[in-house]
């Protein structure tokens, strides 16, 4: 099972103390008992109210189990409440492709390699669920998603052997589904590292390849790596984070907690890639995109945030937090507020507890 790895991004770094220069009063807040277990690989979306979390995997000893369950969470009350569990053949085991679509969630597991392989969309306001059709895509693991703002695209994916078709789309107001049969031809999608949408084109990444596609032609590119700043022998894991509204903005990764992240910056409009300035502190396996911002774990007790507009760095020490110990948290951004909760901890056992915290962010 895969866990989430680190992205950033950097420009100039400034390295400021708490109470000079930027957030001089976050701290980390303790969030209110869930009433769900702890997990790892949950899926997680804002929907402009709430957290919602569902699915994922939950570990009892050595045991763990895909999960069907969910939570959802309201920050101006600080209160929980369970969700409707998920139809029959419809589990949150790693890797789920979800979205908020503005009124529901949509979620996606291939869960392999037992499967089942299934969706479904939830509807907060009736606290209900609906199947999606079978569609086209069966068992898998290592697949990316992306929201289109009309259709869900998943791309990629291996049960061992490369899954096949490589891609579909499907737009859960209607809930039909359709091969994107043009990436059948794409060779080194059997692991997708990411995706990314940019209003027009997803941009995805798997085994050494970046490609654009547009899902309205069905035209795919494929972006040479060559003048992108990275080593090509060998090639790192290259994660899309986030389209800044020029730019895609990718991770080569901070794969340990003594390494320092990586990013680069590519312009579609003008095929530019740029390199960004090294971060401040070395980092972790998990990180946060904060609307414009970029926010990671600064050794054990702080972090290191980066501004794309000022293409600047700071860093606070708000003391200890999930996104310095753990992997595979639910984190959303509300707009002013970063929400992490559970996922797993890289010590013996390793544990998923149920526990969560928020932090206020200025910009």
């Amino acid at each position: 099972m895969a866990f989430a790895l680190a992205f950033s991004h950097g420009g100039s770094a400034a390295t400021l103390p708490a109470g000079r220069g930027g957030d001089p009063t976050s701290s980390w807040r303790p969030l209110p008992k869930a009433p769900l277990a702890g997990r790892l690989g949950e899926s997680a979306v804002w929907t402009g109210r709430e957290m919602i979390v569902w699915g994922g995997v939950t570990r009892s000893g050595a045991e763990a189990h895909a999960d069907s369950d969910g939570g959802a969470y309201n920050p101006a009350t600080r209160r929980w409440r369970r969700i409707a569990r998920s139809p029959s053949g419809v589990l949150g085991g790693g890797g789920t492709a979800s979205a908020w679509t503005g009124r529901e969630m949509v979620v996606w597991a291939g869960n392999s390699p037992e499967g089942p392989a299934g969706g479904a969309v939830y509807s907060p306001r009736t606290n209900a669920w609906r199947v999606l059709a079978k569609g086209p895509l069966g068992v898998r693991e290592g697949y990316a998603s992306v929201w289109t703002g009309r259709e869900l695209l998943i791309f990629g994916g291996h049960t061992g052997n490369v899954a096949t078709p490589t891609a579909a789309a499907v737009n859960p107001r209607t809930g039909s589904w359709r091969t994107l049969t043009a990436l059948d031809a794409v060779k080194g999608l059997a692991v997708a590292n990411g995706a990314v949408w940019d209003g027009h084109e997803a941009f995805v990444s798997g085994s050494g390849i970046l490609i654009a596609f547009n899902p309205k032609t069905g035209r795919v590119h494929r972006i040479s790596l060559t003048k992108a700043h990275i080593a090509l022998q060998p090639l790192p894991q290259l994660d899309p984070i986030a389209w800044t509204g020029s730019e895609v903005l990718f991770s080569t990764g901070a794969a340990t907690s003594s390494s320092r992240i990586g990013v680069l910056r590519y312009n579609p409009t003008t095929g530019r890639w740029k390199n960004a300035s090294r971060a401040p502190c070395t980092g972790s396996t998990q990180v946060a995109w904060a609307g414009g911002q970029l926010v990671a774990a600064c050794g054990t007790k702080g972090l290191q945030i980066y501004t794309v507009r000022s293409d600047s760095w700071r860093t606070i020490k708000p003391a200890p937090s999930l996104l310095n110990s753990h992997a595979d948290s639910a984190i959303v951004w509300t707009g002013t507020e970063l929400i992490v909760w559970s996922g797993i901890v890289n010590k013996p056992g390793n544990p998923t507890p149920a526990d969560g915290a928020s932090i206020v962010l200025s910009g």
